[in-house]
């Protein structure tokens, strides 16, 4: 069978996409899969990373600010939109899987013009712009969360994660880092930009972290130059720095504990490895979606939601040193809250 998949623009976004594809391929080896997404964006270097073809077009998120890129927009992804229709006639492909991002819209314009049934999936619990526009066109929606049901039709099933993310195994990953029973791994990201008020914090703590705490601290390629100027010359042996880490899975599996922005793909990876979350939505993202997800996985008990505002030196202290939070009790939640087989239903659709 052949399969497009169109995921664009961030992390959140591109990594369901592969989740789907190597499920696909772990069922029917056979399969032809093609991805298509955005010059602009991650999925460039993230796709060919899992050894998928992938077909760039021309598109550009829908920006609310008055600026060249705004007005552009409309015209670059019309641009786009024949594109996908010259990829699509060419491949041929019998469904086009869409997880969303500003990529996706010329990509399910093309596939409903030319009858390619269409088969979305929303991480967030609020649906996103493209997902909002394109779910009248499609045949089928999947979505992760059960809140995202007031928004939007569709079958729960959860977020995909990828199937190395899945297997990791807690005790190889902890000696690839080093860490002996008795530390505790904390793991910091802001999503695959990076945070700068979560990089500024941790910076601002990093030489007085207890000796039974490592941190593995993954800081975004935007600001990793200036950061990485800051530690010149200090030598602080339970800290860890990255740029970007593409491997997640050793990371997760050696995790007691994440500190993150809310991005829904995140979370699902944590949920899939039962690792505790503090959580800190980003307070601009669009439509303050990020606290909804946080929202969601704190009342479910597998994570605790702290305002950007209150993210201060003193608290990020407090939240890697608290007994008061029930590791147990969380992860239990966590465990609880994770749907593992997210990525096995859709493709039981795709081939239904």
């Amino acid at each position: 069978m052949k399969i497009a998949i169109v995921s664009g623009g961030t992390g959140g976004h591109i990594y369901p996409g592969i989740a789907i594809a190597q499920e696909i391929k772990r069922r029917d080896s056979g399969a032809s899969i093609l991805f298509l997404g955005s010059e602009e964006g991650l999925e460039k270097e993230l796709v060919p990373r899992g050894d998928y073809p992938i077909k760039l077009i021309k598109s550009r998120a829908l920006l609310r600010k008055l600026s060249y890129k705004a007005i552009s927009a409309p015209f670059v992804s019309a641009l786009g939109f024949f594109q996908s229709l010259f990829i699509l006639l060419s491949f041929s492909p019998a469904k086009v899987v869409s997880t969303g991002g500003y990529a996706s819209l010329p990509v399910v314009l093309a596939a409903r013009l030319l009858g390619i049934p269409i088969v979305l999936h929303e991480q967030n619990v609020l649906p996103g712009a493209v997902n909002r526009m394109s779910r009248r066109l499609a045949g089928k929606i999947f979505v992760s969360f059960p809140e995202t049901l007031k928004y939007m039709r569709g079958e729960v099933v959860g977020n995909p994660v990828r199937r190395e993310i899945i297997d990791a195994e807690r005790e190889a990953s902890r000696r690839k880092f080093g860490l002996s029973p008795e530390e505790k791994a904390v793991l910091v990201m802001g999503g695959s930009q990076g945070s700068k008020k979560l990089n500024e914090t941790v910076l601002s703590v990093v030489e007085k972290l207890p000796s039974n705490i490592k941190l593995l601290h993954i800081i975004g390629n935007r600001d990793f130059g200036w950061v990485n100027k800051y530690l010149e010359g200090k030598k602080i042996k339970n800290y860890r720095a990255l740029p970007y880490l593409h491997d997640m899975a050793d990371a997760l599996a050696a995790a007691d504990l994440a500190i993150s922005r809310a991005g829904a793909t995140a979370i699902a990876e944590f949920l899939a490895k039962g690792i505790p979350m503090v959580l800190i939505p980003f307070p601009y993202a669009a439509d303050d979606h990020q606290r909804l997800n946080a929202e969601a996985v704190a009342a479910g008990g597998g994570a605790v939601m702290v305002e950007d505002a209150e993210l201060t030196p003193e608290k990020f202290m407090s939240l890697i040193t608290d007994t008061g939070l029930d590791y147990g009790k969380m992860k239990d939640s966590a465990n609880r809250l994770a749907k593992l087989d997210a990525a096995e239903r859709i493709v039981d659709y795709i081939y239904g």
